[in-house]
């Protein structure tokens, strides 16, 4: 079977649901939340995103989302869009929504891919190339909210992270990365609230891989406590730092002060450092241990 084409824009690398045989971006085998049951990381309603959001906004019940229907959402872009639209008819169709739902779990070969000297892993990702974005060499990821692309290391536990970030919906860092990218500590952004009436909304700390720890059950039951405003623009570069000591992690956006949890929700563990996003962009990303 042959791969599906490439979008033409914006350029990025495309999983090809239907094609286990592509060797450049095929996501490997996740772990199942137990028998029977979503992956520890999410909730019920968020194992599937996209289809869901078909269910939810298909106006005219054909069981696919056009652009000018998925353009009225607050957390799509065009080029999420070009992405999970693997045949490039300006169509998702459910069988495509259902495909980038289930692309974190397929088996395949892993995809490393080399930016600014190191190797990152990124089977976890829908979509992954390098590219120029607004004056920058960027790494351009685009997945959900379990699309961690890490680094082949494991003794990360205290120091900073640093990283330019661009984007216009969900961006993040994931740190004290473990089990093969499905536990991890993560700080994301949330562009797409910065200067809406969801301003609070736009800094969020959640854990990766235990259900307690998801982005929802800790709205509900920490109202404020793990997320903040900041101020960034959809699509524009900011300069992103994390300090993480112990159990304490301060986050920085352009040198302000944003969110400080003490103690987070994993304790003290070690792992691997890395970057996620829905349709983001990464460049300039530094991380330092503590000495």
């Amino acid at each position: 079977m042959k791969n599906l084409p490439l979008p033409s824009f914006p350029k990025i690398a495309i999983v090809s649901i239907l094609s286990l045989a592509s060797v450049t971006l095929i996501a490997q085998q996740r772990p199942a939340g137990g028998a029977g049951g979503p992956r520890p990381g999410g909730t019920p309603r968020d194992e599937a995103p996209f289809s869901g959001m078909i269910a939810a906004n298909d106006a005219n019940k054909d069981g696919a989302l056009s652009k000018s229907e998925i353009s009225k959402l607050r957390n799509f872009s065009e080029s999420l869009f070009d992405v999970i639209d693997t045949n490039g008819d300006g169509i998702i169709s459910l069988a495509e929504a259902k495909g980038a739902d289930k692309v974190d779990t397929q088996k395949g070969p892993p995809k490393r891919i080399d930016f600014e000297g190191k190797q990152w892993i990124a089977d976890h990702a829908i979509g992954a190339e390098i590219v120029d974005y607004k004056g920058k060499k960027a790494f351009h990821i685009v997945g959900r909210e379990q699309c961690l692309v890490y680094l082949p290391i494991d003794d990360f536990q205290d120091g900073t992270i640093e990283v330019d970030i661009a984007g216009d919906i969900f961006s993040g860092i994931g740190f004290r990365v473990r089990d093969k990218g499905t536990r991890a500590e993560k700080l994301y952004f949330r562009p797409q609230n910065a200067n809406t009436d969801r301003h609070q909304n736009t800094v969020q700390y959640s854990v990766l891989g235990r259900r307690d720890g998801h982005w929802s059950q800790l709205r509900r039951n920490f109202p404020g406590k793990y997320e903040s405003g900041a101020g960034i623009a959809k699509g524009e570069w900011f300069r992103a730092r994390l300090e993480i000591k112990g159990e304490a992690l301060k986050v920085y956006a352009n040198g302000t002060l944003l969110l400080t949890v003490d103690p987070m929700l994993d304790g003290v563990t070690k792992g691997s450092v890395g970057i996620w996003g829905w349709d983001s962009y990464f460049a300039n990303f530094k991380y330092t241990p503590a000495k």
